[in-house]
């Protein structure tokens, strides 16, 4: 994509590279669908939450830098790290027990539409083609699962899957304004902040769930899992996808957030034995590139579509 100028506390217009970042983000989370189904749904929810997210905060430890913080800086990451990952978490690994594997993956479509509403609460100013890009996000993961018949809802975990949908949005359009709107910021030290934030939220959750009396019951196996949903899908992706955030305007960003649902539903196609109509897949497929393209060309064209987020 092409380059435009922009000030120095906006995003750099998309290329290549950038996008990358959050392509590959998408690709390591569309096989967490199946991992957690497959194997970790046995766990309490709290604890599964609590302990990828501490492997996440020992990852990023070394980098801490106290002497780069504000108290009120500090409190805001720490509260970042709570909504966007710890009560994410939390909801989104209770979802499974309530909801099938397509389900999951069909109603984490609205995350777009909530990104978008936050960008513009924090903006404040309203983008229109923001909207109509996480519309089409939406609509091409309905279009997606849709088969005619109607769907069967389970709704504490439906509750459960959009809670977990508004944290995740919430948290990550205000990490997004405060390292555009803060200078100078690092966002490998300030991260290791966020992640102890998200650590305590489901150390507690565990602690008031009694959820500690699965830990002897976790196999090896099960360790292994953690271990990678801990440094690679949380640690490593969630940082990525923050940072990569900064890096686009609000729209794709909104956008990129549905591209684990196409990818996803692949994956379960892969292991899981599931159907799919491949037309459906390819359509949503190019209705994802169509919508990341004309925001993105959209954006240099006009600087109108440049974030005015101030601290």
């Amino acid at each position: 994509m092409g380059k435009c100028d922009s000030a120095p506390l906006h995003p750099a217009p998309c290329t290549l590279y950038t996008m990358l970042y959050l392509l590959a983000v998408s690709l390591i989370w569309s096989f967490s669908f199946v991992i957690i189904k497959g194997n970790l749904t046995a766990l309490d929810a709290n604890l599964v939450a609590f302990l990828r997210l501490l492997l996440a905060f020992l990852v990023f430890l070394p980098f801490f830098r106290a002497g780069k913080l504000t108290r009120g800086l500090f409190w805001r990451l720490l509260g970042i790290g709570a909504v966007q990952f710890g009560l994410m978490y939390s909801t989104y690994t209770a979802a499974f027990s309530y909801l099938p594997a397509y389900m999951l993956v069909l109603l984490t479509a609205t995350t777009p539409l909530y990104v978008v509403f936050f960008d513009m609460l924090l903006a404040r100013r309203n983008t229109p083609l923001f909207w109509g890009a996480a519309l089409a996000g939406v609509l091409g993961a309905w279009l997606l699962q849709y088969q005619g018949s109607p769907l069967e809802f389970n709704w504490k975990g439906v509750f459960l899957l959009q809670l977990s949908n508004l944290a995740f949005a919430a948290g990550q359009i205000y990490y997004r304004k405060l390292a555009l709107s803060s200078q100078p910021w690092d966002n490998r030290a300030f991260f290791s902040v966020v992640y102890l934030g998200a650590t305590l939220f489901t150390l507690l959750a565990s602690l008031c769930t009694g959820s500690w009396s699965d830990l002897p019951q976790i196999t090896m196996k099960q360790w292994a899992l953690l271990g990678y949903l801990g440094i690679i899908a949380s640690g490593l992706c969630f940082f990525l996808w923050n940072v990569g955030g900064t890096k686009v305007n609000a729209g794709t960003y909104a956008l990129l957030n549905n591209l684990k649902i196409p990818l996803g539903v692949l994956i379960s196609i892969w292991f899981l034995g599931e159907t799919c109509d491949y037309l459906l897949l390819l359509i949503t497929l190019v209705i994802f590139m169509i919508s990341a393209w004309l925001c993105e060309k959209s954006a240099c064209e006009s600087v109108f579509l440049t974030p005015k987020y101030t601290k």
